[in-house]
């Protein structure tokens, strides 16, 4: 009863936790992942406060669970401070990984991340992590979102990216990435593999060398190449006309040389093509044709000298000209400002000479025309065009237009867009905080930048262009018209939870958000977001109230409270051992009989096992097995030794680990591993059949004078491939065999051996002989061989195969008569007929086929091989003389003793094992001759 009482009570203490917010839970989630991500909770900090109010996984802020496993980890700008250590590779049902926005998260990146074969997203972009990108990252075959972006990495691109057939987002610009692009050869992978691909982004590195004509083909959906801020040299590759897909294409700030491709015209679907600030000479490239073209920029480069091309004034949907230090000579056509879509024309230190003449139809978002330092030595001026014209430089501004704004070096005046704030009137807020445009109230909004990479405008003042991204940004993103200043604020209260900034941070980084047409491609980096004073409030009246509520509610049922409670016991008990499956093994007190009982054995600490094998290193691990993985360490004075660990995520328990321990604690030998019954692996249960394996993989290193295992080849695997039954000599194996043995003329029992050391070596138990049998079969081989079973064991497998010079070989496969050393030395096995009398053999022709009867019971005669051969003349001969004095001993045959067969002529029947002719054969009934 105080039992009862006790756990009422302990109940009502649980409530209470629950209802002033310390929750208590049960967690089903898998041990493995739970273990993991608490390894990895201690390696950082500033992690979401529900990590540290539960112990459910599941539960926590950022962590999204399916059937036990945590499937996805997301928590951009958290502000996390640590390192991405080795724990994130127990993770391995993680199909999205988002930690961006952390400038905290410092150090490499584990190559264990190349564990997580589910991973589909993994975006670390806007971090600090240093070092070279993992290799590793080519064995996650399901990933199709990688953005590295904004970090530290140096080194190469790693060729193994290749490797990935579902990627279509590769993002690794701003970091400090040296060498060359990697391509496929025929022994490695490369990045003109990704067929799938639609983003290349690699701006902003220090990447050097030709940009290989073999990463771009038709096969290829690119939209994006954005190889601009480099080091590349060279040409440009001719194959990049054949990705037709492309949309934008940025090869600027590199030190790229030679012609530009003739049919660079033929990537209709270009919007965006910024060539400058590169060593490109020949001819202006011929841009018609390219009617999605918005943005062009040619500057800095070595082109022939020429007059302003047709396409100046021909592309529909041209906004942008960009060609400054060039070498346009000629006159300005007046269609260039004409242009429906045109907001710039910017043209300086260039040859332009004659009369500029704009015309009088002037695109109403033409916003700037700068011409300076050409040659141009008059205008007629508009009254159509009242906005920026530059000319400062010309020959026009030493005459006419000398004390003109034209000719004057010209500030930009023109204000970049703000938000309106006009209805909140003169109100302030505390310096970190800011006013919301939708409320008027001081909230803490989310802030970042957001860099659009190749936006098709270039006129910031448009109040309409950012009109319509603040609406796309509050719709997209779920928050409250009017609430983004191109600052995101909270729709209420005056912060964000951490789910809120976190989703925010997700669509950012993983383009969930499609920004509208026209802004192109995008990065968005997060500023660190202020949880403070959001989080661990106090108890006010109202959480009084609740606890109250639930005192008088839990009187009502502690009674299902209490069954509820039994059956949760049971559930934490079964998470309990299975996350601790070796509590009991306590070195002293009364669970110390818990522990594996090995004699002679020497024990070590946990410590001095981490030290031997690096801290289990990845590179230490040689194998694994039934419960964990096998390390190689080297233990005090040099001896390399194999150190099994347990994993909680194994299936087999401490009972049965123990078992393994005690088990290869005691069998000492130095291949233990190609020695135990595979079928332990699966089933953790040694049996009789195990032992037989053991010993079957014992006669094959016999026959072979090898080790289980020789350079990674397994000896059973070997003799299993090469054995040729059709071979009568050596059965296929001649390569294999011990030099000692191939080399002897005579090998009795050889292939005998061979068979039954294959049954023992079966891969499933019920398949293999009993050991009693395996006895009986080799005693059999040896008799047949002329040994004694009671001999001692032959010094070498020489002697177990080679008999005495000039024996015959057995002339069957399977089973042997035994003889002795008094039996006939050179006869095997012989079947005759005989007459009525039983007195003479009847040798008609000795080069007959001789007849064999038999009952079905000793179906073995029908196995007889080259039978023919033994009928020879003499060996019937000195047969005769032997088998008539045996014969004579027979009684006549009487009605009782008929034989079993179906033969129309009678029999006489005896036990052949009284004779010492067949000495040893087992009681075989109707065995008989036939007249």
């Amino acid at each position: 009863m105080a039992v009862c009482v006790s756990r009422l009570l302990w109940w009502w203490y649980v409530l209470l936790l629950i209802s002033v917010g310390c929750p208590v839970v049960f967690s089903d989630v898998n041990p493995g992942d739970a273990e993991a991500l608490r390894a990895l909770k201690d390696q950082w900090q500033n992690t979401p406060p529900s990590w540290k109010r539960s112990n459910d996984p599941c539960s926590w802020e950022g962590v999204t669970c399916s059937n036990s496993r945590i499937i996805a980890l997301g928590l951009s700008s958290m502000g996390l401070v640590g390192q991405l250590v080795g724990d994130i590779g127990g993770l391995t049902a993680l199909t999205s990984l988002d930690l961006s926005f952390n400038g905290g998260l410092t150090g490499s990146i584990s190559p264990r991340i190349g564990d997580l074969k589910s991973l589909n997203i993994l975006i670390l972009a806007g971090c600090s992590f240093t070092g070279n990108i993992p290799p590793e990252l080519g064995n996650l075959k399901e990933l199709s979102f990688l953005a590295l972006n904004t970090n530290n990495l140096t080194g190469e691109i790693p060729p193994s990216l290749g490797s990935l057939p579902k990627l279509y987002w590769l993002d690794l610009a701003e970091n400090h990435l040296t060498g060359s692009i990697p391509v496929s050869t025929s022994t490695k992978p490369g990045l003109d593999q990704l067929k799938h691909a639609k983003h290349f982004h690699f701006n902003k590195n220090k990447l050097s060398g030709r940009i290989p004509e073999q990463l771009f083909s038709d096969e290829m959906v690119l939209i994006h190449v954005l190889f601009d801020g480099n080091q590349f040299t060279g040409d440009i590759p001719s194959t990049i006309v054949y990705v037709q897909t492309l949309e934008v294409l940025r090869l600027d700030r590199n030190a790229l040389s030679g012609e530009v491709p003739l049919n660079l015209n033929n990537l209709t679907s270009l919007s965006e093509l910024n060539l400058a600030h590169n060593n490109l000479f020949g001819a202006l490239p011929d841009l018609n044709g390219m009617n999605s073209l918005s943005y062009v920029d040619l500057s800095n480069n070595s082109f022939r000298q020429s007059e302003p091309p047709i396409w100046f004034s021909t592309l529909p949907s041209l906004s942008t000209l960009v060609m400054e230090f060039g070498s346009i000579k000629g006159r300005l056509p007046q269609e260039l400002f004409s242009l429906s879509g045109i907001q710039q024309v910017k043209l300086k230190n260039n040859k332009l000479n004659d009369t500029l003449n704009m015309g009088s139809s002037i695109g109403e978002q033409l916003q700037l025309v700068d011409l300076q330092s050409n040659e141009i030595e008059a205008v007629t001026l508009s009254a159509e065009y009242r906005n920026t014209l530059e000319l400062s430089g010309n020959p026009v501004c030493n005459t006419a237009l000398a004390h003109t704004t034209y000719c004057r070096v010209q500030q930009q005046t023109l204000k970049a867009y703000s938000t309106s704030l006009a209805n909140c009137g003169s109100k302030s807020c505390p310096s970190d905080q800011k006013l919301s445009p939708q409320t008027c109230d001081c909230a803490y909004p989310y802030e970042g930048t957001m860099y659009f990479r190749a936006p098709s405008f270039r006129e910031l003042s448009n109040a309409n262009v950012w009109h319509s991204l603040e609406m796309s940004l509050w719709v997209k993103l779920g928050l409250t018209p009017g609430s983004v200043y191109l600052q995101l604020f909270p729709s209420k209260g005056k912060r964000f939870n951490r789910s809120d900034v976190q989703k925010m941070g997700f669509y950012l980084s993983n383009q969930t958000y499609k920004p509208p047409p026209g802004f192109g491609p995008y990065f968005f980096i997060a500023m660190p977001y202020d949880f403070s004073g959001h989080e661990g409030a106090s108890i006010g009246v109202g959480a009084i109230v609740g606890i109250t509520t639930g005192c008088t509610i839990l009187v009502l049922t502690l009674i299902g409270l209490v069954l509820y409670a039994v059956r949760q016991k049971k559930r934490a008990e079964k998470a309990i051992g299975l996350s601790r499956p070796f509590a009991s093994w306590a070195s002293t007190g009364k669970d110390g009989g818990g522990a594996p009982q090995l004699k002679g054995a020497r024990w070590f600490s946990y410590d001095e096992l981490k030290k031997s094998t690096n801290n289990f290193s990845v590179a230490n691990q040689i194998g694994s097995g039934g419960y964990g993985k096998v390390y190689r360490g080297m233990i005090t004075g040099g001896q390399v030794v194999a150190i099994k660990r347990a994993q909680k995520t194994s299936m087999q328990g401490g009972q049965e680990f123990k078992t393994e321990i005690e088990l290869l604690s005691r069998v000492h030998h130095k291949n233990l591993v190609g020695l135990v019954d595979p079928e332990y692996y699966m089933t953790q249960q040694l049996t009789d059949k195990s032992d037989v394996y053991s010993f079957g993989v014992v006669m094959l290193e016999l026959v072979t004078a090898k080790p289980p295992i020789t350079k990674g080849k397994y000896i059973v695997r070997e003799v299993r491939m090469r054995m040729d039954k059709s071979d009568e000599e050596d059965y296929g194996l001649r390569e294999l065999m011990d030099p000692s043995i191939k080399n002897m003329p005579y090998l009795t029992g050889f292939k005998t051996y061979i068979q039954l050391a294959m049954q023992c070596v079966e891969d499933s138990g019920s398949d293999r002989p009993s050991m009693s049998d395996v006895v009986k079969a080799l005693e059999t081989i040896l008799i047949s061989d002329g040994l004694h079973t009671d001999s001692t064991s032959a010094s070498s497998s020489a002697t177990e195969f080679g008999p005495a010079k000039g024996a015959p070989r057995h002339p069957y496969n399977e089973v042997t008569l035994k003889r002795n050393d008094s039996d006939l030395n050179e006869i095997q096995d012989i079947n005759v007929n005989v007459d009525g009398d039983f007195e003479n053999i009847v040798p008609d022709d000795p080069n007959h086929e001789c007849q064999v009867n038999s009952n079905e019971d000793f179906n073995f005669i029908e196995e007889h091989r080259r039978v023919q051969e033994l009928c020879e003349k003499d060996v019937v001969e000195e047969v005769q003389q032997i088998f008539n004095q045996e014969v004579e001993e027979i009684p006549k045959p009487e009605v009782g003793m008929m034989s079993s067969s179906k033969d129309t002529t009678y029999g006489a029947t005896r036990k052949v094992q009284d004779k010492n002719l067949y000495n040893g054969i087992p009681d075989v009934e109707g065995y008989h001759v036939v007249m």
